[in-house]
């Protein structure tokens, strides 16, 4: 992943690296921050002021909200797992040349 941007609401816009070229997804949290409650460490994200601090680095972080710190209260998202909801759920902006291949293949 290369980078995050908040859109609006629980939507991100999301930057993914393939090869030389980028991919990029609009992705909707709502269902998994707020629809679908998973409790846990998501539960703080349901607060909007806190989801649109993301950051995109190797993974998706959501930095601690006291320091700015990625520390024991940052949330993470793991790059494997956004990348899956964004090619399962979410508005393809642009596709890189690989992966629109293999989507036809």
């Amino acid at each position: 992943m290369l980078k995050a941007e908040y859109v609006g609401d629980y939507v991100l816009r999301l930057w993914f690296e393939d090869e030389m070229d980028v991919s990029i997804y609009e992705l909707d949290f709502r269902p998994l921050v707020v629809e679908d409650n998973p409790g846990g460490v998501f539960t703080a994200l349901k607060d909007r002021e806190r989801f649109k601090w993301v950051r995109g680095e190797d993974t998706l972080i959501w930095p601690n909200p006291e320091t700015g710190a990625y520390d024991e209260r940052a949330i993470d998202m793991a790059p494997e797992c956004v990348r899956f909801f964004c090619e399962k759920y979410g508005k393809p902006l642009k596709l890189a040349a690989k992966s629109k291949a293999t989507a036809s293949a």
